[in-house]
Formats: structure tokens, C-alpha cells, sequence
């Protein structure tokens, strides 16, 4: 993806002149001298704090969450983090502190949801194939420094996701409310961070003709980041769902505004396998 055209209305910021391989189509330092793109930057507030009230979530639940969820929540926050350094800097380093941790949470996404029907034989194997993934991603990336790559290798583990998610609606107990609500929102994300790369100087020439708060609607990148937020936290609580029912945990979904969480109304009564062991791993 081509980085968008430059604007008239850019400004010059705090940070100076950015370094990074990309500009998105916010104006630069419009808002705040201090943020090089103020709404792609504090709409990463919905990938921040869902996952740390996910993690406040699971206190009442220490025996029987499993590591790897703790891990995915910690994870989406580094990257919201990242994303508002770098949003607000628009230097190498901090896109890197974006785009790395990514292709690390989506690994971790990928364990999550295949490992929800308890073949701990698998784990190993897949926990070391994922790692070498992200490690060969971080390497050939910190050497080409193509953002395109970046975006094959993220949107390929993304649509892993999205097949083994098929897979489980197809063959195990699953919360079809928690399927379809990630769908939308991974699906309506795409499209719109697609429409904003792809008609940038419209999108620009609409926000100069409307009014403020309604000029705001028109920052595409920002609603990527609150939709794609919403999609990850929402497979979090569907790989959850599965592997709590597997485990006859009879989670039932709760929520905080419009975000899903799960109350696992039967924790105590892990089932067991077949040479009656808990499975209950990493």
C-alpha cells in the first residue's frame, strides 16, 4: 500500500519531520503540535482498554483461565501502545513497536483458537512453528522494510484465523452471536481501512466540507482501529467460549457498553481426559 498523498494542511509537529514508511490520510499535527495524527491516535484507546478489563475480568476466575488468554489480552495492548506511539510520532521505531507486536498477537490468536479441544499432543509443535513464524516475519521485515510485506504476512494470519474460526462453528459448541459479531466487525475493518487507503484525497475533500464533530466520521483509519479492536477482543471471547464449554465451564456472555465478556458460571468442574488428567495447559 502506497503511503497517502501528501496534504496541504499538514503541519509541522513536535516530532519533526516522520520517518516512518507510511503516512496514513490524516492531516499531520492539525489538532496537537504534540500528535502528528490526533484521531488515529486516541482511537487506539479501543484496542488499549478492552483487553486490560478482560484481564481485571479473569481475577475471578485464576484456576481456570489458561495462560495463553492472559497473553492474548496483554499482547492486543502492547499493540494499541505501539499503534498510539507511532500514530502520534510517525518515526520508524514506533511503527515497528506498531506492526511487530501484530504479527506476534495474531501467532498467539492462532494457538488460542487451536487449541481449544484439548489435543495437548499438538501444542508443542505449533507453539514452536508459530514462534519461528514471528521470528523469520521480524527479520526478512527489519531487513526489507516493506509495509506490504507486512501486510501479506499480517492479513495470511488473520485469514488462518478466520478459517480454523469456520472450522469450529462447523464442529464444536460455539456462541454464534460471538461468530457473527467478529465477523462484522473483522470484515467491516478491512473495507474500511481499504477505502481509506484507496480514496484518501475524497475522503480529505469531504472532511474540509463538514462540520466539526461530523469532519471526524470521515477519519477512516481511526474506525479501522475501532473496529479491528472490537474484532480482536471479540475472537478472544469466542476461542474463550469454545475451550470454556469444552471444559463444561457453561460460560454465559455479559457486557461493558458494547463489548462481550464471558461469566464462566460453571468453573470448578474441568472435564478431564482420557487418561483422566485436566486439560488444562498453556
Amino acid at each position: 500500500m502506497a503511503p497517502a498523498p501528501p496534504s496541504s494542511k499538514d503541519l509541522e509537529g513536535f516530532w519533526g519531520e516522520p520517518t516512518s514508511t507510511l503516512d496514513w490520510c490524516e492531516e499531520n499535527y492539525v489538532v496537537s503540535y504534540y500528535i502528528a495524527e490526533f484521531w488515529n491516535t486516541v482511537s487506539n484507546l479501543a484496542l488499549i482498554l478492552p483487553p486490560l478489563i478482560t484481564i481485571a475480568s479473569f481475577t475471578k476466575y485464576q484456576q481456570q483461565i489458561e495462560t495463553r488468554y492472559y497473553v492474548a489480552c496483554i499482547l492486543m495492548t502492547i499493540v494499541g501502545i505501539g499503534s498510539w506511539c507511532f500514530h502520534m510520532t510517525l518515526l520508524f521505531e514506533m511503527q515497528m513497536l506498531d506492526e511487530l507486536p501484530m504479527i506476534y498477537a495474531a501467532c498467539v490468536l492462532i494457538y488460542c483458537i487451536f487449541q481449544t479441544d484439548g489435543k495437548e499432543s499438538h501444542s508443542l509443535a505449533l507453539a514452536v512453528s508459530l514462534i519461528l513464524c514471528a521470528v523469520t516475519v521480524t527479520l526478512v521485515y527489519l531487513t526489507i522494510q516493506d509495509p506490504m510485506f507486512h501486510e501479506v504476512c499480517y492479513g495470511s494470519l488473520v485469514l488462518l484465523i478466520i478459517g480454523r474460526c469456520i472450522y469450529c462453528i462447523r464442529t464444536m459448541e460455539h456462541s454464534r452471536y460471538l461468530c457473527m459479531y467478529g465477523m462484522a466487525s473483522i470484515i467491516g475493518a478491512f473495507i474500511i481501512w481499504n477505502i481509506d487507503n484507496i480514496c484518501c484525497t475524497q475522503l480529505r475533500s469531504w472532511r474540509d466540507s463538514l462540520p466539526f464533530p461530523l469532519s471526524v466520521l470521515t477519519q477512516g483509519h481511526m474506525w479501522w482501529h475501532i473496529l479491528i479492536g472490537m474484532a480482536t477482543h471479540v475472537h478472544i471471547m469466542f476461542s474463550l467460549h469454545i475451550r470454556s464449554s469444552y471444559l463444561k465451564y457453561s460460560p454465559k456472555i455479559k457486557h461493558v457498553a458494547s463489548f462481550p465478556y464471558l461469566s464462566l458460571a460453571g468453573a470448578g468442574t474441568q472435564k478431564t481426559s482420557m487418561d483422566g488428567n485436566k486439560n488444562h495447559y498453556l
